[in-house]
């Protein structure tokens, strides 16, 4: 009995060396696949959304209206007397910068309206980094809508802000000083062609000051009916990184089956070594 038993304590321990690498084989396959490259560095905050995956990006342009960022929007056309200036500031994630930048542009002019700025940053080749570009537009604030909508269809909105300030006390005062100068100056040209010594030095020298104010009374009232007619959109576009499928490890398998014919020679040998040690049992002394 003393002789049988010690290949079968020798089986045990060997059977329980190879479940235990069977297990740390299974366990290298199931092991986390390297992480994707991580967001850029403004990229979302843990109340904002995740990375979006592919779906998000791709075949997105036909989709229909927008009914998750798309806020009233009173037009010149609607606001009747009403001065009002629109601005509008989003931040957007695309996997394809190149084709969103191509977007973005395609969609401004379309919309009838131009670049103000821009400013874009390549990635690196010494370390591994997303691109980015902020962008500054001028938009008809007729068509500001329907931007909002073609950015919510082609791109991953991280945060949009819309905001709102009525100019309409700013430009009736403008109207009216305006209207009070020019009667001034007319008042002033009559007098000029009557007066003579230091009246006329006088009235020539207001003269070209009212017409200086309304020079510049012009110009402010121009920049707030462009301001008007113009929404300003400022937009930061950042690269986002999908992460792949990662295939399975092969090294599970191949440490599975080695473990299965470790263990099949395992039970050969135990088996000769127990006809052996029977053998010497049945050998008379």
């Amino acid at each position: 009995m003393k002789k049988r038993s010690l290949p079968t304590i020798v089986l045990l321990v060997l059977v329980a060396l190879v479940l235990a690498a069977c297990g740390g084989g299974d366990f290298a396959s199931d092991a986390e696949p390297e992480r994707a490259r991580p967001a850029p560095d403004s990229a979302p905050a843990a109340s904002e959304p995740e990375a979006p995956s592919n779906e998000i990006f791709q075949e997105a342009g036909d989709a229909g209206p927008s009914s998750d960022f798309l806020f009233p929007i009173l037009t010149p056309g609607d606001a009747g007397d009403r001065r009002l200036v629109y601005t509008l500031n989003a931040r957007l994630q695309t996997t394809d910068f190149s084709g969103g930048m191509l977007t973005l542009n395609e969609a401004v002019r379309a919309a009838g309206g131009y670049t103000v700025h821009a400013d874009v940053h390549g990635s690196d080749l010494h370390r591994e980094t997303e691109r980015s570009g902020n962008f500054r537009f001028r938009v008809p604030t007729e068509e500001l809508g329907p931007l909002i909508i073609v950015l919510e269809n082609n791109f991953n909105i991280l945060s949009l802000q819309q905001e709102m300030v009525e100019v309409t006390t700013e430009y009736r005062d403008t109207t009216w000083d305006l209207d009070d100068l020019r009667e001034e100056e007319a008042q002033l040209q009559e007098a000029l062609e009557t007066a003579e010594g230091d009246a006329y030095a006088w009235t020539a020298d207001r003269l070209r000051e009212v017409q200086r104010a309304i020079r510049e009374l012009t110009a402010a009232q121009a920049e707030l009916l462009d301001d008007v007619v113009y929404s300003t959109v400022d937009i930061q576009l950042f690269e986002a990184f999908v992460p792949e499928d990662v295939p399975p490890s092969m090294w599970g398998p191949v440490i599975v089956i080695i473990g299965a014919l470790v263990l099949v020679g395992i039970i050969v040998i135990f088996v000769l070594l127990a006809k052996r040690s029977s053998k010497n049992e049945d050998t008379p002394a």
